[in-house]
């Protein structure tokens, strides 16, 4: 039961994470930039964690190594993903970009395996395989025509900075930091740094639409206090490696939502890549421990 639950929450945090580009649409079309929306995302949803904190009177006090390690965490995991992977953009088609970003689950692996001896087997590699592919299909198909090798390391760098999040979250000193209080201070640090980084880029802008205001206070509602407090959650069950593959959810949910809110077009590349995705999905969620099937 504490297995279903793990993956209920991972699938719960990804499908969070698929509203993201639905508000970053929305919040650039109302005087937001890439760094602008993902700094007062964090800061939004720092203030909401701390309001949440405050009312369910949780004690948020911490040691000086955790505080050292979530710093660290942020800038590395968070921070500097967000940015490689934003900056990857301008090098090529924002697919491409996607796949590539999404090798973090094969790092998470083999961090996890190295580092933390989790034991990985032919199910888990089998699921990875069916994921990625999809993910091709879905948002890759047919922009590979578009490479940089700029573009390509950004991306590159931006997943395994992003498995380095994963990894610490799990393995790390700060995996017994209760969910809520450990992204509050993710939020936090992120919101100091990207603070930073978007007046050394020189992206600080401040003309917001009242409708772009709204729209970063709702991403930082759903993707961080949902997503990323369930993604801690779940990662406090299950392993850190079958979190990275049920991730891979994510773009589905982004699919749906371009569906019914910007009335996208369906393609059959689309249903191919939900279906293996969703079969990989299947095939880890429904894993029992030791089985092997190749």
């Amino acid at each position: 039961m504490n297995r279903i639950k793990g993956v209920l929450l991972i699938i719960l945090a990804a499908s969070s994470f698929g509203f993201i580009p639905l508000f970053a649409k929305i919040a650039y079309a109302n005087g937001f930039n890439p760094y602008t929306f993902t700094l007062f995302r964090s800061l939004f949803a720092s203030i909401e964690l701390f309001i949440l904190l405050k009312i369910r009177k949780i004690n948020y006090t911490l040691e000086k190594e955790q505080y050292i390690t979530l710093f660290k965490t942020s800038l590395i995991g968070y921070s500097l993903a967000i940015l490689t992977l934003s900056l990857s953009y301008n090098y090529m088609s924002t697919g491409l970009a996607t796949i590539i970003h999404f090798i973090y689950p094969v790092a998470v692996m083999v961090g996890s395996t190295f580092f933390f001896n989790e034991k990985i087997d032919n199910r888990i590699i089998f699921s990875l395989i069916l994921s990625l592919t999809g993910m091709y299909f879905l948002v890759g198909f047919g922009s590979l025509e578009s490479t940089s090798i700029i573009g390509v390391l950004l991306s590159l760098f931006s997943g395994i900075f992003y498995a380095y999040y994963v990894i610490i979250v799990a393995h790390g000193n700060i995996r017994k930091i209760n969910s809520f209080v450990l992204i509050f201070y993710i939020s936090l640090f992120n919101s100091c740094i990207l603070f930073v980084i978007s007046i050394f880029m020189g992206k600080l802008e401040s003309n917001f639409a009242f409708k772009g205001i709204v729209s970063t206070i709702l991403v930082a509602l759903v993707a961080n206090l949902i997503g990323m407090v369930s993604f801690k959650a779940g990662l406090n069950i299950i392993s850190a490696s079958t979190a990275a593959i049920l991730s891979t959810f994510e773009p589905i949910t982004s699919l749906i939502l371009g569906m019914l809110v910007f009335k996208e077009v369906l393609s059959w590349n689309h249903i191919v890549g939900s279906i293996l995705i969703i079969t990989s999905v299947t095939l880890v969620a429904f894993r029992k421990k030791g089985l092997k099937i190749l």
